[in-house]
């Protein structure tokens, strides 16, 4: 579900561990003082303080609108548990800006007392040389703490990484934020990257055979 929240109504999740330097920041907060569109934030109902947001995608966002005085942000909501944000927290937010060691080990640390390394390993954009390296092998050394499953993880989307060059990310990048800069409605980078899988797929089907 997307709508538009109070920017004093959201608060940034306390592991996050991603940071952007300024001259990125900078170049944020023009593209969406130019062309007034973003990739929505993606928040939770605040666990902890009644009527409140907590941003699991979108720190930079939120800093950049905060500076350029706006009052609200385009926001999807999803309902997730504190495991499932922080699952969300160390996988999304590695799509942007820069990791502080010192933050995203205690995010690691913290979803290793839940998770096994070959789990999260499956789950996050890191191998299993590079969680050992970044949380310490201590982090793994002790077995995970039984849980229940949350319900209805079946509705919950799904997170898809891979690996590119410098070039071909930028490429890409470009293509999804051309995407969502013409689109009618506010877009996800998620579906500017459907909608592109589509215009190849519709166009790769009417290409004339024997080309």
């Amino acid at each position: 579900m997307i709508q538009q929240i109070p920017l004093n109504e959201l608060l940034p999740h306390p592991l996050n561990s991603n940071r952007m330097d300024a001259d990125t920041l900078a170049k944020l907060k023009r593209h969406i003082e130019r062309f007034g569109r973003y990739e929505p934030l993606t928040v939770r109902p605040h666990p902890i303080h009644p009527g409140k947001f907590e941003i699991v995608n979108g720190h930079h966002r939120y800093q950049a609108l905060q500076a350029l005085g706006h009052g609200t942000a385009t926001c999807t909501i999803w309902t997730l548990d504190d495991d499932q944000a922080r699952l969300y927290l160390a996988t999304l937010n590695r799509l942007s800006g820069r990791d502080v060691p010192e933050r995203r080990a205690i995010l690691l640390e913290e979803l290793a007392a839940i998770h096994e390394l070959s789990e999260l390993t499956e789950l996050l954009p890191d191998t299993e040389s590079e969680l050992r390296a970044v949380s310490g092998p201590e982090a793994w050394e002790t077995p995970p703490a039984e849980y229940d499953a949350p319900g209805d993880t079946d509705v919950l989307p799904q997170v898809v990484t891979f690996m590119l060059s410098d070039a071909q990310a930028a490429e890409l990048d470009m293509a999804i934020d051309g995407i969502i800069d013409t689109a009618v409605s506010p877009m996800t980078r998620g579906e500017a990257m459907v909608a592109l899988a589509r215009f190849f797929l519709k166009h790769r089907t009417e290409r004339p055979s024997g080309h």
